[in-house]
């Protein structure tokens, strides 16, 4: 080949190389990729038994490869964070860590000497735990009556309602660096060391900056059982002011729901999730915060909320309940719904499933957020009964799940 054809040829494999590699950079940098999940506990029953359902979707999510996981609460029913840890540690950890970044549910807050000797009555009323021995040759096996085990279950929920604020922030702090950053692996806890470095000593809320395409996207955890916490308000509000970009917020409890939590907690102006919600909404929901989307738990369902404009066009932000990640499924609430407060907002998808939500984040050249959802899980009809575990096994699975829902948020800076 002559020396002057070959050095043309050359120039244009050369040009459509450095072309291909800058488009897959470009293409690459445009993309935000991470899943939000969350209520992964059994119920009381099974207190300290291995996390089957939860295992299971953990190897659908990994299978997606995020960049990182949010998730929602609710780790444990009662104290049993090393089963939670076995499946994070089997399935995000290893060669490749999926950093899993997480807000503070309710049930990692069933704690004190009170609560633990409650807790043993309660498996015991129901037949599941030994007696003790002064009380085995009085007392007739198995479970107690009805009446009995409500009076139990009342003076539980009582307890758990008792502690006081403080003690509540000490043990929120003790879960998020004790039970989870301190027991994971040395070699994939760097994330959330880095998060919560710098962080105040009984601070259990935090913040984080990824970006899609150059922009960059703030991530703000709260933590929803301290609704009154003059700190943690005061550093939210500090958080909005020093970051004018796109928002996303993850927390507990949701803030507006139509499951047995919107009846009984939203309908209760003094409950921890009322309260929070009256306290923090109004921020999240003031277009001037940029915040786009709201992820929640508590509910063990989907739920999908939002408000439109007269266009019929989604007023951002969005809120979206993921309670699917293992814990029994619940329906609607019994109460009247329509006495919930939903401030304008409206639930348009409530889907009882086992789920997670896998979210790709994209931006363009003039600064556009795309935002896109879609929600893959099973769907259950709670009049049928829902799987035992080796089931699900078998039927949780990525080539079996659905595309329970989509949606497509727009934000422009």
């Amino acid at each position: 080949m002559p020396m002057r054809k070959q050095t043309h040829v050359t120039f244009l494999i050369s040009n459509f190389l450095l072309l291909f590699c800058i488009f897959s950079q470009d293409l690459y940098a445009k993309t935000l990729h991470f899943i939000a999940y969350g209520d992964t506990r059994g119920d009381i029953k099974v207190i300290g038994k291995p996390q089957v359902k939860h295992n299971t979707i953990a190897m659908a999510i990994r299978s997606m490869d995020p960049d990182f996981i949010l998730f929602s609460g609710d780790m444990v029913y009662y104290n049993e964070f090393e089963k939670f840890l076995e499946v994070i540690t089997n399935n995000y950890t290893g060669d490749t860590t999926i950093p899993l970044y997480p807000a503070i549910g309710n049930h990692e807050l069933m704690f004190s000497e009170k609560v633990d000797e409650l807790v043993k009555e309660v498996l015991r009323k129901m037949g599941i735990a030994d007696k003790p021995e002064e009380e085995s040759d009085s007392l007739p096996s198995g479970p107690s009556d009805d009446s009995t085990l409500e009076k139990v279950w009342k003076k539980l929920l009582e307890e758990i309602n008792s502690l006081v604020e403080s003690r509540i922030k000490t043990r929120s702090r003790e879960v998020l660096c004790e039970e989870i950053r301190d027991k994971l692996p040395p070699s994939s806890s760097s994330y959330l060391k880095e998060v919560l470095k710098g962080t105040a000593e009984d601070q259990s809320w935090y913040s984080f900056i990824r970006k899609a395409n150059g922009l960059e996207i703030k991530f703000l955890i709260l933590n929803s059982s301290l609704p009154d916490d003059e700190e943690q308000f005061q550093w939210f509000l500090n958080e909005l002011q020093q970051f004018s970009g796109p928002k996303i917020i993850l927390e507990h409890y949701p803030p507006y729901s139509l499951g047995i939590h919107g009846c009984a907690d939203l309908m209760d102006k003094e409950s921890r999730a009322s309260r929070f919600r009256d306290r923090y909404v109004r921020f999240f929901n003031d277009s001037a915060n940029n915040v786009l989307l709201i992820i929640n738990g508590h509910e063990h369902n989907y739920q999908r909320i939002c408000r439109t404009h007269t266009t019929g066009n989604v007023q951002l932000p969005v809120y979206i309940i993921s309670g699917g990640g293992g814990a029994p499924l619940a329906g609607m609430g019994e109460c009247n719904t329509s006495q919930i407060p939903f401030d304008g907002f409206q639930c348009v998808e409530f889907i009882t499933a086992y789920h997670f939500v896998d979210i790709i984040v994209r931006t363009n050249n003039n600064n556009k957020v795309i935002l896109q959802g879609k929600v893959f899980g099973l769907r259950y009809d709670l009049a049928k009964g829902l799987p035992d575990d080796s089931a699900f096994e078998r039927q949780f699975v990525k080539e079996r799940l659905e595309l329970i829902d989509d949606f497509t948020l727009h934000w422009q800076k």
